[in-house]
């Protein structure tokens, strides 16, 4: 039997899964022509109402497909392929399902840092750690805002109507009424704790997107007024010294960034063992790519590519899954290869192209004006 490449009989799947009428209203559509996007929540709906532009769609010119990459010696070696790690036949991973549209529309990334490539199921329910206080200090500011929408809401109906009654309104006129507040992702990471604090024991640094900033040594019980500082919609940017160190932030140390890029891998084996089983083979084929083209942290130290393994970040029936961050963008890939490191890196992380064929969604605003470009070293 003819050996086909991998490339092509992922292709071949991926066709099949790439809807025409998807791609016509969004990857093959120039936003400024076509102001049409992917909202998969209400949320996402209140959020476009609020003014805001969620740009989780990429323009024509900022998409290539896996066909272009022909001239690439796994595009036509044999499948199982001899020079990259593949994945174990008992893997279930969908190859049915569309990817596009698979992410939640979210506004923040917080990954903390905890020196671990795998955590208890739910790191939510870890009970006194960073990412569990966290994600409980969110939870009861959105339910506090969603039952605060929902009684201005009902209030606001009742005095509209009053008001359109007595003749003092219109109809069409709106009433001001409090959204609910947009998604922030919360996950965990195999990232080390700086020298400051390398046994953790002040606390966990926090690289946060897309503000592109580090937060050093939170601990547990600083998560309400970190959560005020840098998540809250009312917040204050962090204000920075001349040596990008944070002036007054509580008791937090802020930096900037110490990547050019930042590449996340969900590899939660207890969440599920498809990504704890693909995770560590992306990040050593992305880490090797990345180190044969020098542009690794070690050889560049701030201007270099970080991978980091990563709590649950769903999707994990489409694994191996990753993020790219860079210029202000977050990308979402699925079933992603170890073959395909080469590419994402020379085409998305070094160009901010997406790949059509693995994109399953992006960070809101990804690819606003301003957003993206080339990064160059």
């Amino acid at each position: 039997m003819e050996k086909q490449s991998i490339f092509r009989r992922l292709g071949s799947k991926l066709s099949n899964i790439i809807q025409p009428t998807i791609y016509s209203k969004s990857m093959n559509s120039n936003l400024s022509q076509n102001e049409e996007h992917h909202q998969p929540s209400q949320d996402a709906d209140a959020y476009k109402n609020s003014g805001a532009q969620l740009q989780t769609i990429p323009s024509c010119n900022e998409v290539v497909s896996i066909a272009d990459f022909d001239q690439d010696p796994c595009y036509s070696c044999a499948d199982p392929c001899f020079d990259h790690k593949g994945y174990p036949s008992y893997l279930k991973i969908d190859y049915k399902s569309p990817l596009e549209g698979s992410v939640k529309p979210y506004v923040k990334h917080v990954l903390i840092s905890t020196g671990k490539s795998d955590w208890g199921s739910r790191i939510e329910d870890e009970c006194g750690t960073l990412a569990s206080n966290l994600n409980k200090v969110i939870k009861g500011d959105s339910e506090k805002k969603f039952l605060q929408k929902e009684k201005k809401k009902d209030f606001s109906k009742k005095d509209k109507r009053n008001k359109v009654e007595a003749g003092g309104l219109n109809n069409n006129d709106d009433i001001n009424i409090e959204l609910e507040k947009p998604r922030i992702v919360v996950t965990n990471s195999d990232r080390q704790n700086s020298d400051y604090d390398p046994s953790f024991s002040k606390g966990n640094d926090i690289l946060l997107f897309p503000d592109n900033i580090l937060i050093r040594n939170v601990s547990p019980k600083d998560s309400s007024e970190f959560y005020k500082k840098f998540l809250s919609s009312s917040m204050d940017a962090p204000s920075l010294d001349e040596k990008g160190l944070s002036i007054s932030s509580f008791n937090f140390t802020v930096e900037p960034m110490p990547y050019k890029a930042v590449i996340v891998i969900c590899s939660h084996k207890r969440r599920d063992k498809r990504c704890g089983i693909t995770g560590p083979i992306l990040k050593d084929e992305f880490n090797k790519v990345l180190k044969e083209k020098g542009l690794d942290v070690e050889s560049n130290n701030n201007d270099g590519v970080a991978v980091f393994l990563s709590s649950h970040t769903g999707g994990h029936r489409f694994a191996g899954n990753v993020i790219v961050y860079r210029g202000g963008q977050g990308i979402w890939y699925g079933r992603v290869i170890a073959c395909h490191a080469k590419n994402i890196v020379e085409t998305t992380v070094l160009e901010g192209k997406v790949i059509k064929d693995l994109y399953r969604g992006s960070m809101n605003g990804s690819f606003a004006p301003g957003r993206g470009g080339r990064l160059d070293w």
